[in-house]
C-alpha cells in the first residue's frame, strides 16, 4: 500500500514534506539519546545514534502518507457529497420528463431575470385535445407529443429565453426585452413548428398536434404573477375561438377587455 502511494502523482511533494518534518523530529529524538546518557552517565553510542535518526523517519513518513491519503479521500467524499447536492438541486427546479423549469423556479428565474423593467412578453401554451391523444394512443405516445412540443418550443426561441412546464400539457416561455410585435412574432412561429411536427403514433398513422397560445406583456399588469394569468386567459380564449391560434393584446378589443375584467375581478 505505501509503495502504492510512492508513484502515485505527487508522492515526490509529500516525501520531501516527510524529510522536512522528520528532521526536527530527528533533532529531539538525538536530545532525547543525550539526555538519557547524560542522566545514566552512559556514553551515547553510534548504535543508539542512528537508531534515533531513523525510527522518526522510518515511522513518520508512512504515517504521513497515511493520514494524506485519509485527508485527501476525505477531500474527495467532501466534493462528491457536494456535486449530490448541486445535482439535487438542479433536479429538484425541473420537470422529471421535459427537463423545463417547474412552475415555480420557472417564476424565479423570470424574477431573477435582466429584463427592463417593463420590457418582456410571457407566452402560455396548451397542447389542443392533448386528453384524445392519451385516450387513443396511450400515456407513452401522449409522453412523446409532449417531448416533440418541447423540442419545436426549443426550436423557436432564443437561448436566453426561460422556458417552463407549468401544467400537464401547459407550458410557458418568458421573452426576455420582446415587444409585443416579437412576441407575436415568436408565438406564431412556435405554433407553426408545433404544427409542423409529423407525430405517428401508430405506423403509417399520422396524428396532428396544435397549440393554442395567449400573450402578456410585462407592462400589461403589475406583477409577473399577473401577467402569467393574463396570457392563460388569453390562452383559453384562443381555444374557445378555434384553437391552434395566438391570442394577444390589441387583437381583438373586445376579447380582450374581457380577460382583463376576469383578471380583475
Amino acid at each position: 500500500m505505501f509503495a502504492r502511494d510512492l508513484i502515485k502523482g505527487g508522492s515526490v511533494q509529500k516525501l520531501v514534506k516527510a524529510f522536512l518534518i522528520s528532521i526536527p523530529c530527528v533533532g529531539g529524538a538525538y536530545l532525547l539519546v543525550l539526555a538519557v546518557a547524560y542522566m545514566t552517565g552512559s556514553p551515547a553510542n553510534e548504535t543508539s545514534m542512528i537508531t534515533a535518526a531513523l525510527i522518526p523517519v522510518i515511522i513518520g513518513i508512512p504515517v504521513l502518507f497515511i493520514i494524506e491519503g485519509q485527508a485527501e479521500k476525505l477531500s474527495q467524499a467532501v466534493l462528491r457529497l457536494d456535486d449530490m447536492r448541486l445535482d439535487a438541486e438542479e433536479r429538484a427546479k425541473r420537470d422529471s420528463m421535459t427537463g423545463l423549469y417547474n412552475h415555480q423556479h420557472f417564476m424565479d428565474e423570470i424574477r431573477a431575470s435582466k429584463s427592463e423593467k417593463n420590457k418582456g412578453s410571457l407566452l402560455v401554451l396548451d397542447i389542443d385535445k392533448f386528453k384524445n391523444i392519451n385516450d387513443n394512443f396511450g400515456h407513452q405516445k401522449g409522453d412523446e407529443a409532449l417531448i416533440s412540443v418541447v423540442a419545436a418550443v426549443r426550436k423557436s426561441v432564443r437561448g436566453s429565453d426561460i422556458v417552463g412546464r407549468i401544467g400537464g400539457e401547459e407550458f410557458a416561455v418568458y421573452l426576455q426585452n420582446a415587444s409585443n410585435e416579437e412576441a407575436k412574432t415568436v408565438a406564431n412561429r412556435i405554433r407553426k413548428n408545433v404544427e409542423a411536427i409529423a407525430f405517428e403514433p401508430r405506423k403509417g398513422l399520422l396524428a396532428a398536434i396544435t397549440v393554442s397560445i395567449g400573450v402578456a406583456m410585462k407592462r400589461e399588469v403589475e406583477n409577473m404573477v399577473h401577467a402569467l394569468r393574463l396570457a392563460d386567459l388569453r390562452m383559453y380564449e384562443a381555444k374557445k375561438t378555434g384553437r391552434n391560434r395566438v391570442v394577444y393584446s390589441g387583437q381583438n378589443e373586445d376579447t380582450v377587455t374581457e380577460v382583463d375584467e376576469q383578471l380583475a375581478s
